[in-house]
């Protein structure tokens, strides 16, 4: 793991904000990392990790190193760069919001180099970090840690939790401080986040969705929007997945649609896929990069 990970040489200024955005219900509240385009470099990086090794130890347990006892193999994401600036003045430029959910044991930081580069490319990105129990780790409103606990709420629980999080967020970003001005706002989400980004577009007109591997048999499945664009990997477009404009990304796995193929030497995560889909063929900078292009 020397020298792992590596951030991504993003061709312009990134920052990087959190926030934390109550529900509408008045039922607590969710984390929210927040990456746009910077006016200028900040003097201090944004963290990879919120929660340090708690966070690592999580996405350790997600790609089972800690069921092994390995989740050493990933301690270092603890302390790792994002290579986004922490608070960085945003341009003032008009530009889209997308605001994404996370899939099943995911959390707002794994795909935080991913996402980096989404938001070079000209857009606002609010990686959103469910309280569903799905998160591999998080930290609710008063300060207690809750880790990954799937079988916190019914899968219909989850997903409305999930789905009222998108929309709080969306919302409660508009005319934020600290933010480039937002035009139309988009929902994503990688896995489950998928079926989740569709149930809020039906409690919030969106302008459409960016899916990454959507798990559209976890749950809710609608006819997707106009402006809807799906991007799969071998094995879910070999299982025929498809919604609204679907293109097939040759040589990812489902671990490329997040960071996890950076997290560790190619020598120790494409091994792993034979058992998790942790990181295909394709050179997953390369693929992150193409994939923010689109």
């Amino acid at each position: 793991v020397v020298g792992q990970p590596r951030a991504p040489a993003l061709p312009r200024p990134v920052g990087c904000r959190v926030a934390r955005v109550p529900a509408s219900d008045g039922s607590g509240s969710c984390r929210v990392k927040i990456f746009y385009p910077a006016a200028a470099p900040a003097p201090e990086d944004a963290p990879y990790c919120l929660d340090g090794r708690a966070t690592s130890d999580g996405m350790a347990g997600l790609v089972g190193f800690r069921q092994l006892g390995l989740a050493f193999l990933l301690a270092h994401l603890a302390d790792a760069p994002s290579g986004c600036g922490l608070d960085a003045a945003p341009v003032a430029t008009k530009l889209p919001l997308l605001v994404y959910s996370h899939g099943f044991g995911g959390n707002a930081d794994m795909a935080s180099y991913f996402l980096s580069e989404v938001a070079a490319a000209g857009s606002v990105v609010a990686a959103v970090e469910h309280t569903d129990g799905t998160a591999s780790n998080t930290v609710l409103e008063d300060g207690t840690a809750l880790p990954f606990a799937p079988g916190r709420l019914s899968r219909r629980e989850q997903l409305d939790r999930r789905a009222d999080e998108l929309v709080d967020v969306a919302k409660a970003l508009r005319g934020a401080d600290g933010l480039p001005p937002l035009g139309e706002t988009f929902l994503g989400g990688h896995s489950y986040g998928g079926p989740s980004a569709l149930l809020a577009a039906s409690r919030f007109a969106c302008a459409g969705f960016v899916l990454h591997d959507p798990a559209l048999g976890m749950g809710y499945a609608s006819e997707a929007a106009a402006r809807t664009v799906s991007f799969t990997s071998d094995e879910y477009d070999a299982a025929g997945v498809r919604c609204g404009a679907t293109f097939h990304c040759r040589g990812a796995f489902h671990g490329n649609f997040v960071d996890a193929p950076l997290w560790a030497p190619p020598w120790v995560m494409r091994p792993l896929s034979s058992v998790i889909p942790a990181a295909g063929p394709v050179d997953p900078s390369l693929a992150h990069a193409a994939l923010a292009a689109a």
